[in-house]
């Protein structure tokens, strides 16, 4: 009779124990505790709490804040190309402004940024001819590689 209590103990205790390691894993707890946003970064203290987040990209008004665009005004900035064998997708890649159109409330739109003058346009390089002596990488020229050095 003492065997058979002493042995439901253990195999209480010993379940208790495989369950609380499930529960209280370092890994299950953090993530728990963090929502698994472990990899964000944060943005540096003076700088992330001063400006917007896209001040970097766009100018900035004098005068931040709510506009007062409607979803009309709003919905000019949605990119709608017509039909055409030209292959034109509703894809932008380079935005004068980061109004999509999309925004709600329509008055968050247009409140912090002016649009761009100039945009940042990549311009691919120009494929060299097939008789050129350049080292070649598909269609274009490439610079010699260089060995890295080994330090001893």
């Amino acid at each position: 009779m003492a065997k058979t209590n002493s042995f439901k103990i253990l195999l209480i205790i010993f379940f208790i124990i495989l369950v609380s390691g499930v529960f209280f894993n370092k890994n299950t707890l953090t993530s728990r505790l963090f929502e698994n946003m472990t990899n964000l970064t944060p943005g540096n203290f003076p700088v992330a709490s001063t400006y917007p987040i896209l001040y970097k990209d766009y100018p900035l008004k004098k005068k931040m804040g709510v506009s007062n665009n409607t979803y009309e005004e709003n919905s000019k900035y949605y990119p709608i190309f017509g039909n055409s064998y030209a292959q034109i997708t509703n894809n932008v890649r380079y935005w004068e402004t980061p109004n999509n159109g999309l925004c709600s409330p329509a008055d968050f739109c247009g409140g912090l940024y002016k649009n761009k003058k100039d945009l940042d346009i990549f311009q691919t390089p120009k494929p060299i001819p097939f008789s050129s002596p350049k080292i070649r990488v598909n269609y274009y020229a490439s610079h010699k590689p260089k060995c890295p050095e080994i330090a001893n």
